[in-house]
């Protein structure tokens, strides 16, 4: 399988404010596109973000749909959205790599091209026969992100069609068809809390012209780059974590850091959830002391029902001295 690249701190979106030494579920949602400088660098100049890994992520996603084409879902009444979709993001891409992409064209006849993965498309709009494939698996293999895509009914918002190759522990098979509140039910008090209900209105008064953005977080079940930890790989990593812990080696466990915008489609009104996924080992974070001991101090507070949720409540009192050994440790000459 391919490999992937090790982790650029200059472009990771750093999830944490500023001073916040705890974390809870919120509805964390602020404009998008825009800047915003790191202690590293910086992150979130465009809503598609192709980052240094970009063709080697494009053949990883190739090759987790050819051994499992069910990590794309279409209900049927989902296929024009999948062509807003597409649409939609080909047009940022074009503006926001103008150098190795292109869109042109207009009514129901384009032409795109992705110099970086050399493809060159005519197609119209609507007609399946004049792509190699369904409009959302053509555009999601030109993205790095995992595409959901929801529709409202019944004062709901249902995931309908999705191209998930990323997951985190769950299963695109399983969540399809689902409404929002069934797919959150298991995060600790966000539906009690009533975050859920007012993720949800937020999200079903997102109007075309605005984009939002929030950034979630956890540490990996792998501790290698690997983003793909879904319930249908489970036997392929889930001995990872526990003989990172036998063997102490903290600073291979990797901070999952997913990056999230939400869109309301122009032609059909759909919503887009889109989800890049960022990786950074420990021994990466540690590299800076403000963030690692930022991570120490909210890992070590993180209440236990988040960290069982999260997967770290067995281990992340060590991982958190770890950090702190680490960023205080002097560098090497």
């Amino acid at each position: 399988m391919t490999e992937l690249l090790t982790s650029d701190l200059t472009c990771l979106p750093w999830p944490f404010p500023a001073g916040d030494e705890t974390f809870r579920y919120a509805v964390n949602v602020e404009p998008a596109p825009r800047y915003t400088p790191t202690l590293a660098g910086g992150w979130g100049r465009h809503v598609v973000d192709l980052g240094l890994e970009y063709v080697p992520m494009m053949q990883l996603k190739r090759e987790i749909l050819a051994k499992d084409p069910g990590r794309v879902q279409i209900l049927p009444h989902m296929i024009p959205a999948c062509w807003d979709v597409m649409l939609y993001l080909m047009r940022q891409m074009a503006d926001s790599y103008p150098e190795t992409m292109q869109l042109t064209g207009q009514g129901n006849r384009y032409h795109w091209r992705n110099a970086l993965l050399d493809i060159d498309q005519h197609f119209d709009m609507g007609d399946l026969a004049t792509l190699p494939e369904d409009p959302l698996t053509f555009i999601g293999c030109q993205v790095p992100d995992d595409i959901l895509l929801l529709t409202e009914r019944h004062d709901q918002l249902w995931f309908d069609a999705a191209i998930v190759t990323f997951a985190a522990d769950w299963s695109i098979k399983f969540g399809v068809g689902m409404n929002f509140n069934e797919i959150h039910r298991p995060v600790p008090g966000l539906t009690s809390g009533g975050i859920t209900s007012r993720a949800q209105q937020f999200m079903r008064h997102l109007t075309t012209d605005r984009i939002f953005r929030r950034a979630n977080w956890t540490f990996s079940a792998v501790g290698s780059p690997h983003r793909d930890t879904s319930l249908e790989t489970r036997p392929e990593w889930e001995d990872d974590i526990p003989n990172l812990i036998a063997d102490g080696d903290y600073g291979r466990v990797q901070l999952r850091i997913e990056l999230e915008h939400l869109i309301r489609l122009p032609l059909t009104g759909a919503l887009v959830f889109n989800i890049h996924t960022y990786m950074a080992p420990l021994s990466d974070i540690a590299t800076i002391p403000a963030w690692a001991e930022q991570l120490a101090d909210i890992i070590t507070e993180l209440p236990a029902d988040i960290a069982t949720y999260k997967g770290i409540d067995s281990y992340r009192h060590h991982a958190a001295r770890w950090l702190r050994t680490q960023s205080s440790a002097p560098a090497s000459t």
